[in-house]
């Protein structure tokens, strides 16, 4: 079929591939976002255990829930674990000559298809999870009078993002989420489309070389800068734009975050368009 764009076949193959996602990644998913419940669980159990036994979970103990730190901890690291692991669960299978192969004779374009996988990965799976998972922290805190204050109601007390406005709000918070969550997502898709197996160690293993490789370019580059000059360079145009340094500093980053998911997107697009078995 050709790469030609129909809105109303997009929208039955947008359809079905949620349902097929689900069919085949709901659990999953599923299980990563109720982690806030099954963490204060497990740490109410051994709590109880080093207090007075499992009776001081009902005689009314003081016994202690994790610290907001603690859970904020066990969020980043749950969520930097699904972002990576999810991609290649969903879309993995592309690489696959027989299940690859059902998918390309699936009746929408590459286009299309390419389309509903980016919405599916980017916008879709991720917003469920941390929609579910801010929600299980929220139950836990308003069943348990005493965990504490919910992640999202610490985070918006804590990030001045919250009340300063959108010209602020860019580059703080909400903003460094979701920069986070594309970029992450957009590197381990692109992952899952080029290896056939082995492709999260890979795709980890590319990230490292990558980085490494920038450092000592960067590094070299810096060798061969006059520093001082530099710096007082710098440190004039930070004086004659003090005024709106937070539009230079969110242009910069929404720019940047632009390049890399765009650049990301971008390859995938030409993985998918010339996947053949």
């Amino acid at each position: 079929m050709s790469n030609t764009f129909n809105i109303s076949r997009f929208c039955k193959y947008f359809g079905f591939d949620l349902k097929s996602r689900w069919k085949d990644q709901g659990l999953f998913l599923v299980i990563f976002a109720i982690l806030p419940i099954i963490f204060h669980l497990i740490y109410l159990f051994f709590a109880a255990l080093g207090y007075d036994g499992l009776n001081a979970l009902f005689s009314g103990a003081p016994i202690s829930r994790p610290p907001i730190g603690v859970r904020a901890g066990v969020f980043a690291l749950a969520t930097g674990i699904f972002l990576m692991v999810f991609p290649s669960r969903t879309y993995g299978f592309l690489t696959d000559n027989a299940q690859g192969s059902e998918w390309i004779e699936l009746p929408a374009s590459r286009l299309e298809k390419f389309t509903s996988m980016m919405l599916t990965c980017l916008v879709v799976i991720p917003a469920a999870f941390l929609f579910v998972y801010l929600l299980s922290d929220a139950l836990v805190c308003l069943i348990d009078g005493k965990a504490g204050m919910s992640l999202f109601g610490a985070w918006r007390d804590f990030d001045p993002g919250f009340s300063d406005g959108m010209v602020q709000f860019g580059a703080r918070g909400l903003w460094f989420l979701v920069a986070s969550v594309l970029q992450t997502v957009s590197v381990f898709l692109l992952g899952a489309l080029l290896f056939k197996k082995g492709k999260i160690s890979k795709t980890i293993l590319a990230l490292f070389v990558i980085s490494m490789t920038i450092s000592a370019i960067t590094a070299s580059a810096v060798s061969m800068i006059d520093m001082e000059r530099f710096a007082e360079t710098i440190g004039r145009w930070a004086e004659n734009h003090l005024s709106n340094i937070d539009f230079w500093f969110n242009f910069w980053s929404n720019l940047s975050l632009v390049v890399v998911v765009g650049g990301l997107g971008l390859w995938s697009w030409f993985k998918v368009k010339n996947l053949q078995h």
